[in-house]
């Protein structure tokens, strides 16, 4: 997947000082929640979350699921089970979801509650930090439990630069920017991440990115790029320039517009309007975790 890109390095300023931030207030939290995309599930772990939850009550929030592929999420979902890992699987445009997570937050955290209690104090809230990469719904998922609008909401990753306490009730959230790591060593993680929008556009060639996307599309969903756009993929090239045909894209000299063809298709891409997608199975990746 996307040999032709080169290695991506995307660690602005904001998310070096972010990381640093948050491993100096891990020693005021009781508990970890971290945010994944479900359509690039191990894509979207941050490596340095294992040495930022040890000792710490953990919970994984899969995000996206309503345009994620049904079967791989429920494989990673009992894959985690598997592994004695506690996770949610949640479509953050249902408010609903809301008290499924706090089912969860509330179970992950019951022997910190019963401790209190054997020490004959009243259950404090349970402190909880959120944390994840750009982009996977951090600050949704907090207003979702919170009932309100307290964390800025932006689709495009780097939206949040401060840290934040929200009261709940039973528990406080403390939201996050979300971070990277320094270097995306594996060019297929960048990939990934740039294609369900974790990345800013403009870090990946644009051409390049399509390619890989509706290359990996039509193998492995063959059927969705012609029922989403009605044209038949027979190479990368000849989509493309049907796709801006078919979309009326032009250039003032009436030349086809490849460049607005292949942006529209990649925002469609990431915003799951091509389909239901995720660009990883279980079973490539399980022995990473």
């Amino acid at each position: 997947m996307g040999d032709s890109i080169t290695n991506i390095n995307w660690f602005p300023g904001h998310m070096a000082k972010a990381t640093k931030e948050i491993k100096e207030k891990l020693n005021l939290v009781d508990m970890v929640i971290e945010v994944c995309d479900a359509r690039a599930f191990f894509s979207s772990i941050n490596p340095i979350v294992k040495e930022l939850t040890t000792n710490k009550f953990y919970l994984k929030v899969l995000t996206k699921t309503d345009i994620a592929d049904d079967d791989e999420t429920l494989k990673i979902k009992e894959g985690l089970k598997s592994k004695g890992i506690d996770s949610v699987l949640v479509n953050l445009n249902d408010k609903s979801v809301a008290t499924s997570i706090i089912k969860m937050i509330n179970e992950v955290a019951k022997p910190l509650k019963e401790k209190d209690i054997k020490r004959g104090l009243k259950p404090r809230n349970v402190r909880v930090m959120v944390i994840g990469i750009p982009n996977v719904g951090k600050s949704t998922l907090i207003n979702l439990l919170a009932k309100k609008n307290s964390a800025p909401v932006g689709n495009k990753p780097g939206f949040t630069r401060a840290q934040k306490w929200v009261k709940c009730d039973g528990f406080d959230l403390l939201d996050t920017p979300g971070i990277l790591w320094p270097n995306l060593a594996n060019d297929n993680v960048g990939i990934k991440l740039a294609l369900i929008g974790c990345i800013k556009d403009e870090i990946l060639p644009t051409m390049d990115l399509c390619r890989v996307g509706l290359e990996y599309i039509n193998t492995n969903y063959t059927d969705l790029l012609y029922n989403k756009y009605g044209i038949v993929y027979n190479g990368f090239d000849n989509y493309l320039e049907n796709f801006s045909k078919v979309k009326g894209h032009l250039l003032k000299d009436g030349q086809l517009d490849l460049d607005r063809s292949a942006k529209s298709i990649l925002n469609d891409i990431k915003n799951g309007r091509v389909g239901k997608i995720s660009f990883e199975k279980w079973e490539d990746y399980h022995g990473k975790l």
